[in-house]
């Protein structure tokens, strides 16, 4: 349960960042979580590709960093993707 509100946050992080840098594509990102959390870079991914299908497709590659951060938090450390034109 927890991991999907964590998922949640991440996904509508991710589509403000992007309207933000106007990017219109994710092709690599990478996020650090906490230790505890059961992320990876497949499950988010599936649920990425789910709620953000015009940013996220299958050619898209995520890395998880752990770090020591508390629960329920997350960073989106890097983000590179094709810009809005």
């Amino acid at each position: 349960m927890h991991d999907t509100i964590l998922l949640s946050k991440i996904s509508q992080s991710l589509n403000s960042c992007c309207k933000e840098l106007k990017i219109s594509k994710i092709n690599k990102m990478s996020v650090i979580v906490n230790k505890d959390s059961h992320i990876d870079d497949n499950n988010l991914l599936q649920y990425l590709k789910n709620f953000n299908e015009n940013l996220i497709d299958n050619c898209t590659e995520i890395s998880i960093e752990i770090g020591d951060l508390p629960d329920q938090t997350a960073i989106i450390k890097n983000i590179e993707g094709d810009l809005t034109e």
